[in-house]
């Protein structure tokens, strides 16, 4: 038998594994971080459905911070485990994901 090697990618994650998350999502979002000392982490998320585009709106009403937690919950597929671990870490890239995910300007021409 031959051995065959795992291809770990940037956040402990694997190639096999990354290649599912695009089958089933189509779109993968990679984002980096660094903790305190230093040290790139990383997080993979899909982009949110209209349902959980809802439940973030739904819970931003009330929370913001809440919001971010749903859509984190709703979106994040893996990465580095202190993403999840470390509340501002997992802020921090929230946050930053949401302005990434936000509406694109359309230009709107009356005729």
């Amino acid at each position: 038998m031959e051995n065959e090697t795992v291809k770990v990618l940037d956040g402990g994650i694997t190639e096999a594994q990354l290649k599912h998350w695009k089958y089933k999502h189509k779109r993968v979002v990679k984002l980096s971080v660094e903790d305190d000392d230093g040290i790139t982490l990383y997080a993979y998320f899909h982009k949110p459905s209209i349902a959980i585009r809802s439940a973030v709106l739904q819970a931003s009403k009330m929370d913001e911070f809440k919001a971010l937690e749903v859509l984190f919950k709703n979106c994040f597929l893996g990465g580095d485990q202190a993403i999840e671990e470390e509340d501002d870490l997992r802020l921090n890239i929230t946050t930053s994901f949401s302005d990434f995910i936000q509406p694109k300007p359309v230009k709107v021409e009356v005729l």
